[in-house]
């Protein structure tokens, strides 16, 4: 039980509870007693002798073991990493078997008797230490992980560390202890010799096996050090990338589900960056300097991500005054942002605030992360998809998975729970920018937690029905309401204030209309709790402030519009979904935009008086925490408790097939084209032109699906994968998805058309992956060829036994054909015929159950005979080939190349590497700062002790450096580099330092000195105990150490003479840290002597008459060489002689006659 639990302890983040652990204990266990019986029982029965364990043992030491060993670390650790729990397995390996054999030889053995220093001892301390160790963890990570995906790998991982400490101490441990250490017992004359050399060279086989042990256990420590670097904080993140804030959500193993708090201790953070002086800033840094400096903060970077700068989306942005907008760009194929002079894609931005994200996780406390899951809106279309992953490719982040905002809420919502009857939630979630609505149906269903579970238990599921949305509605429109109403007003009261006859707009104005923006946003809040709030912004613009006061009504009266939208989504999706109000049964709020208490009236007046408003998760965090959540069930690396998901497309999208070279089609080509999803094909051959067009997958159909296109054809084909248009396509999109050159198929064809075969068939295969991607994974053509082949068989002269021969030789070959073959062998009479081989059939066996009684020779006459046929059958022979296939895209709006992908990392890398230059020169800069302001209170806070260590001309020196030091640093020094801020410290710190130098040792000398002597006089009263205590000690040795304490002593003598004739503010003779370091040799020559063992007594003879040490001095060798001979035979493995106890006998003798003188 040790064994398991010591295991079960090295793997708790894999294992699944407490009761899978003790089912699998139990099991390895049981299984573990079953191959005990089958051993027992082959050894009882002779099955296994003593050599063949030998054998066995052998093999599996010297070349399985190792094997295992090193494959299985090896491939294990560099998949899933080791912790440094995980490192100490070898060691408890070691300690687990020590303390076995402890247990086994202190108190199993002498309660059954046993001599633990006998043959029979030894054996059996090995077997139940090592044997029981060492077994037993092989079958427990077996039994635990059997019939899990990566259980295998898993359990070879922790087993192969336990057996990296086992084996190696086994051969420096166990096998020595095998061998034995007993003396065999005193004698004289050559006997005795010969006893002492074989003793002799037992202890030095022993020695040599400890010592190959101790290295192999060395290696094994090497080994596992020079393995890749633990991933013991192997993590995931979940981030809700919106388009106002961002939330990191954090999965590592044996750690539960959390949020990471920014570098300011905040939950969200804020999705902009400001370019200031050539550095970024992020966050609340940035959103603090978005009022002041509007122009080089750019936000709402989500809504522009894979869209042009005419998308309808992107242009509601320039109606609600946002500074800067994006324009085009051809090298590009997307919208590009002008920031400072200075073009940015919207990917690079928001990789920029991706890289963000891994900061404030690394100040967290997790570095090294890159596995992510992204949450994206219903609506993103797979341009925008692809420039997300674009964007994360950039910020060098592995994204597991794209999945909805409302789906990631739904399983966070889902992860506890088990719904006995089918529930439909509808979830209401309006954010920054858009309103989104999603239906969903939670179920649950029985599940096997493996192939060999015979039970399953329930687990929860649900699936997404539909979605609707409303890509303009959020917090934002409100905002931006807000902000015309102010600007009118102030627009009112700047021009009555200017009184020149010219009308002027403020929303021409960055900076104003930036303020009047944040003013919006504080009063949307506010007024979510209060019905009046004052809003008073002092200089707003031109020297002119603004002051008025806003009251929820007047919010509702200027949204109003807005909030009569807030409704629809819900209907679409309930529509979508073929469902009514009815069939929900709850209804879940998430996202800032719903704290409006009248956009909850708006919700509720859709909903009726039967269903409630449900705020059961957190309506800001829940995206973020089941992204996470979601990317541990992706992640190989995580086992968490299973949710079935199952999320929906929501837009069509179909393929179009036309001939790549563009030539007319064979008029009699077979149109024979098969789609696997069966509607919507449509095939043309107008003006010989060849065309297909089909629906490959259907609006609101699952995602993480393959369909199958498969048509025959003798062209190369050129592939168009677009959106087909549908109401819920949102306005704008780019319909043209990818393009793809399936070449090949010429050839192909031609090749099998030179072979006389048909066209072949072209399949062409697409999948729908779960991050809602549309892409071309695999396409071959198909020629089958039906060919004749000769295949010789056995058949019986008797016709019904050749008609069964023929039957089952025509099924294995998988032949269709409706009527069997039969085939007639006539019966050979003549016996005479030589070289005919007969063998017993079964019509014999038929005879001898009837108890016919027929002669050997009647039986040889009936027995059927046998001979080789040659038969001809046609098999289908199926000629597959690989096509090629190039990608492209076409449009205004494409993902990224290599050309663009490398151009903006290389921007990147160069904004990073001047954001580390900016923090080291700031840090530098703070560190100059503060060590003048250390130096100006040191002077004062500790005077006394400072004026003790120094004269009147240092401490006006470092005086004078700490005030010519700061009217530097605020004046020509203010915008110095980074070497320079770094040699102006060196410059302040060197005299500084050495006069604090000087004020602790004048504190640490004394004491030291103090230590040293008090050590000294404890060793010289050791000496002098051990003249009696310890008389092993030599009067020479313990005088060489008083020797040297008599040199330490004039040491410090020396030296202190020294330091008293110096002068206090100069520097010391030496220093209190050498003091101790003086008794380092006598410790030394203390700790060494202190091992020395006492001599062993010697041992006294009592005399003896020549005749009596004579007989005796026979007896002895006449024993030893018949022990001799028993031991010899027993090595040749032949039965032990009775004659073995002579040697015993002579022993009783020599004690008898030890006992009679």
């Amino acid at each position: 039980m040790s064994t398991t639990t010591t295991i079960a302890g090295a793997v708790p983040a894999i294992v699944g509870g407490r009761n899978a652990a003790a089912s699998a204990a139990l099991r390895s266990m049981s299984e573990l007693g079953v191959a005990g019986l089958i051993g027992a029982g082959c050894v009882q029965n002779q099955s296994l002798t003593p050599s063949t364990i030998k054998a066995l043992s052998s093999t599996t030491f010297s070349i399985l073991l190792p094997l295992f060993l090193s494959t299985s670390i090896v491939t294990s650790a560099s998949k899933y990493g080791l912790d440094l729990r995980q490192a100490s397995v070898p060691l408890l390996a070691i300690a687990q078997c020590l303390l076995l054999y402890a247990i086994t030889t202190q108190i199993t053995l002498p309660i059954f008797g046993i001599d633990a220093h006998s043959e029979d001892g030894r054996g059996a301390a090995v077997c139940c230490s090592f044997g029981n160790s060492g077994v037993l963890p092989l079958i427990f990570c077996e039994s635990l992980f059997r019939g899990r995906p990566d259980g295998a790998a898993r359990s070879a991982a922790n087993v192969s560390l336990y057996l990296a400490g086992w084996s190696p101490f086994f051969w420096a441990f166990g096998r020595g202890v095998l061998l034995g250490t007993d003396d065999d017992g005193g004698g004289g004359g050559g006997g005795g010799r010969r006893r002492r050399r074989r003793r002799r060279g037992d202890v030095r086989n022993r020695t040599r096996l400890r010592r190959r042990g101790l290295l192999a256990a060395t290696a094994s420590l090497l080994l596992l050090s020079l393995l890749p670097p633990p991933v013991s904080s192997k993590a995931i993140l979940g981030v809700d990338l919106g388009s106002l804030y961002m939330k990191v959500a954090l999965v590592q193993r044996n750690s539960p589900l959390e949020i990471v708090t920014n570098l300011h201790s905040k939950r969200k953070t804020e999705v902009m960056v400001l370019f200031d002086q050539g550095t970024r800033f992020f966050g609340a840094d940035a959103n603090s300097m978005v009022a002041r400096k509007p122009l080089l903060t750019p936000s709402s970077l989500g809504v522009m991500l894979g869209r042009g700068h005419d998308h309808p989306t992107v242009k509601v942005l320039a109606e609600r005054h946002y500074p800067i907008t994006p324009t085009y760009n051809e090298t590009r194929f997307g919208a590009c942002l002008k920031i400072d002079g200075k073009e940015f894609t919207p990917e690079e931005l928001v990789a920029m605030i991706l890289s963000h994200a891994k900061d404030i996780t690394a100040a967290f406390g997790v570095n090294t992360v890159k596995d992510c899951v992204l949450t994206v809106p219903s609506f993103y279309t797979q341009h925008e998809r692809r420039a997300l992953l674009d964007a994360s490719a950039l910020a060098d982040l592995n994204v597991l998975a794209l999945i909805d905002e409302n789906t990631a809420a739904a399983l966070h919502f889902g992860i506890d729970r088990i719904d006995e009857e089918p529930k439909t939630a509808l979830f209401y979630n309006m954010g920054a920018s858009a309103l989104q609505v999603s239906v969903v149906r939670y179920f649950s269903y029985e599940r096997k937690d493996s192939k060999f579970a015979t039970k399953g238990k329930p687990v929860g599921a649900f699936e997404v029905l539909s979605k609707a949305w409303d890509a303009t509605l959020g917090g934002s429109a409100f905002d931006s309401r807000l902000v015309d109403k102010m600007a009118d007003e102030f627009n009112e009261i700047w021009n009555k204030k200017r009184n020149d006859g010219e009308v002027k707009d403020v929303r021409k104005y960055p900076r104003p209309m930036a303020k009047l923006r944040v003013q919006a946003n504080k009063v949307k809040h506010v007024l979510s709790a209060n019905n009046d709030m004052p809003v008073y912004i002092d200089s707003l613009h031109d020297d002119v402030s603004y002051q008025t006061h806003i009251n929820r009504a007047t919010f509702e009266e200027v949204c109003h519009d807005l909030l009569l939208r807030a409704g629809q989504p819900i209907k679409d999706a309930l529509a979508a979904a073929d469902m009514t109000l009815d069939d929900v049964d709850m209804v879940e709020l998430i996202g800032g935009g719903m704290r409006v208490p009248r956009v909850q009236e708006e919700i509720q007046k859709v909903l009726g008086d039967k269903l409630e408003l449900g705020l059961h998760i957190n309506s800001d965090e829940s995206m973020a925490l089941g992204a996470a959540f979601h990317g541990a069930n992706v992640s190989t690396a995580f086992r968490v408790r299973h949710v079935g998901m199952a999320d929906v497309n929501p837009f069509p999208i179909s393929i179009t097939l036309n001939d790549l070279d563009g030539d007319a089609a064979d008029a009699e080509e077979e149109a024979d084209a098969e789609a696997e999803e069966g509607e919507g094909e449509e095939e043309e051959k107008e003006d010989g032109v060849w065309s297909k067009h089909a629906t490959v997958f259907k609006a609101f159909g699952k995602i993480g699906v393959k369909k199958t296109i498969a048509f025959t054809h003798d062209r190369d084909v050129a592939c168009a994968v677009d959106y087909e248009e549908s109401a819920f396509l949102p306005p704008g999109s780019e319909t043209s998805i990818e393009r793809y050159n399936v070449t090949g198929i010429v050839a192909f064809a031609s090749e099998m058309e030179g072979r006389g075969l048909a066209k072949p068939k072209v399949s062409l295969q697409f999948e729908l992956s779960s991050s809602g991607l549309t892409r071309l994974i695999k396409a071959e053509a198909v020629v089958e060829e039906m060919v004749t082949i000769t295949e010789e068989v056995e058949v019986k002269d008797d016709e019904e036994e050749s008609e069964k021969k023929e039957e089952a030789a025509s099924a294995a070959e998988g032949e269709a054909e409706g009527e069997k073959k039969e085939e007639e062998a006539a019966k050979e009479e003549d016996k005479k015929e030589d070289g005919e081989e007969k063998k017993e059939g079964d019509e014999a066996a038929t005879e001898e159950k009837e108890g016919e009684n027929k002669t050997e020779a009647e039986e040889a006459e009936e027995k059927p005979k046998k001979k080789t046929k040659t038969i001809t059958k046609e098999k289908k022979k199926v000629h597959r080939r690989p096509l090629k296939v190039d990608t492209y895209h076409v449009g205004r709006v494409r993902p990224y190349n290599d050309a663009v992908m490398a151009e903006s990392v290389a921007k990147l890398a160069a904004l990073a590497q001047a954001d580390k230059e900016r923090m080291l020169l700031e840090e530098a800069k703070n560190k100059v700062e503060s060590y003048i302001y250390h130096i100006k209170n040191t002077l004062v806070d500790d005077e006394e002790n400072i004026n003790a260590v120094t004269n009147d001309e240092q401490r006006a020196h470092v005086s004078k450096l700490a005030e010519e030091g700061e009217d530097w640093l605020y004046g020509d020094g203010y915008d110095a580099d980074l070497a320079t801020f770094e040699d102006k410290y060196a410059e302040l710190s060197e005299p500084m330092e050495k006069i604090k130098s000087r004020v602790s040792e004048a504190q640490d000398r004394p004491a030291a000195v103090r230590a040293l002597n008090k050590k000294l006089d404890k060793i010289v009263k050791l000496m002098t105990d051990w003249e009696t205590s310890m008389p092993q000690v030599t009067e020479e040795e313990r005088a060489g150490v008083l020797a040297k304490v008599e040199d330490v002593r004039k040491w410090v003598m020396d030296v202190e003479e020294k330091q008293a004739a110096t002068d206090p503010w100069a520097d010391p003779v030496f220093a209190s840290a050498d003091v101790p370091l003086q008794t380092k040799d006598i410790e030394k020559d203390v700790k060494k002597l202190s091992k020395k063992p006492k001599p062993k007594p010697e041992p006294v003879e009592e005399k003896k008459n020549d005749t009596e040490a004579a007989d005796e001095e026979k007896k002895a060798e006449e024993g030893e060489e018949k022990k001799d001979e028993v031991e010899a035979e027993k090595e040749d493995g032949e039965t032990e002689s009775p004659d073995a106890t002579t040697d015993e006998s002579a022993k009783d003798e020599e004690d008898k006659g030890d006992g009679e003188l």
